[in-house]
């Protein structure tokens, strides 16, 4: 009999010859989405093409040019790195504060956009991350994200920085929780929702946070266990234990049952996904919009058949979100990346993506760390 895809304490293996793989998938395929989304969102100002209409990945040029990644790439970046440097610690016999050191860490991205140290807090001693180029280019950073670090102080769930702010932003950066290996969603789950709280104060975004963390760690299982249709399972493994959250998550909840009925629909029109998934820019519309995507994409092109086709479709269905295209971008090629590994990544979109290197070598680090196969 098949393991659960999310079990309360059991984790991933990273000996499976998949982990790495899914790691490396999840990680670029998210940084593909977030870049042509990014595209696709700067392609609808006004000022940029004299039209509001949306415009999908290829129609924007796509990867006939170089395909810049956000923030959200650069934060889900720092986000692994400052897991790893916990599991740096626990290798060397030593506890860490898991939730301080993604603090320091989205500190020191800070610094890379040219933002002054908050006198307040205390200074990280710098790491390799630090070093990429990448990471250093100012995208029109998260404003809330921005408002949260520059006070200096530490965002927590009983004591939040910004109460109100339920944007998508910790969604963005949360697929490293599901990476983790030989740990539950017991432990997954308060992991992302104080990484979400420290700039974050709604719960639903905390809890939203949380939950693409699941659909990840799910969908790498999903795929070791070869399930047929990878994500939908992913997904319907995250529902039910989202419902386990001590958190609030109802609306979470709701928007993700608005997605998988959105997916599933016969007499689903080729536009009529991202118009049915809303235009909101809040954190369960946008992983809702996200993961809406990657169902749909696998609906129409099953990834036995050809994976190239789903993450293909995935991103372009992520990318039309009226609300953020680049996140939800990211979130669809994450998922789907995790799910079909990296065949399923179009090469000529990887040869274009301005931070692939930062990116795979972020991603080696962390398979040398948690100790996956060696060549794998």
């Amino acid at each position: 009999m098949p393991a659960p895809l999310l079990s309360p304490d059991a984790g991933l293996d990273p000996a499976w010859p998949e982990y790495a793989d899914s790691v490396r998938a999840a990680l670029l395929g998210g940084a593909l989405g977030d870049a042509l989304g990014a595209r696709v969102r700067s392609d609808r100002r006004p000022e940029a093409t004299g039209a509001d209409a949306p415009a999908g990945p290829e129609s924007t040029g796509g990867p006939a040019g170089e395909l810049r990644i956000s923030d959200a790439t650069q934060l889900t970046l720092y986000t692994l790195d400052a897991l790893q440097e916990v599991v740096e610690w626990a290798n060397q016999g030593h506890a860490a504060d898991e939730t301080a050191c993604l603090w320091l860490a989205y500190l020191r991205w800070l610094g890379t956009q040219g933002e002054r140290h908050p006198a307040e807090a205390p200074r990280p001693l710098p790491r390799r991350i630090d070093e990429l180029e990448a990471l250093h280019a100012v995208r029109e950073p998260d404003g809330t994200v921005l408002e949260a670090l520059r006070s200096g102080r530490m965002g927590e769930v009983e004591r939040p920085l910004l109460p109100h702010a339920k944007g998508a932003g910790p969604v963005l950066r949360s697929a490293p929780f599901g990476l983790l290996p030989h740990v539950g969603w017991r432990t997954l789950a308060p992991l992302a929702i104080n990484g979400a709280a420290l700039t974050h104060g709604h719960p639903e975004a905390q809890s939203s946070a949380a939950v693409h963390g699941f659909v990840v760690h799910a969908a790498v299982r999903a795929r070791r266990e070869g399930v047929p249709r990878p994500v939908a399972a992913a997904v319907a493994a995250a529902r039910e234990t989202a419902e386990h959250l001590t958190r609030p998550v109802a609306e979470t909840l709701a928007r993700l049952d608005d997605a998988v009925r959105a997916a599933g629909r016969e007499d689903l029109g080729p536009e009529a996904l991202p118009r049915l998934l809303g235009a909101g820019g809040a954190a369960p519309e946008t992983l809702a919009g996200g993961l809406g995507a990657a169902l749909r994409a696998e609906v129409e092109a099953p990834g036995a058949g050809d994976p190239r086709a789903v993450f293909r479709r995935a991103v372009e269905l992520g990318t039309a979100h009226a609300g953020d295209p680049a996140a939800a971008g990211a979130i669809a090629g994450a998922v789907t990346g995790a799910a079909l590994g990296t065949a399923a990544l179009p090469p000529e979109w990887r040869a274009r993506l301005d931070a692939g290197d930062a990116v795979a070598e972020t991603a080696e680090r962390w398979l040398r760390e948690v100790g996956a196969l060696p060549g794998a």
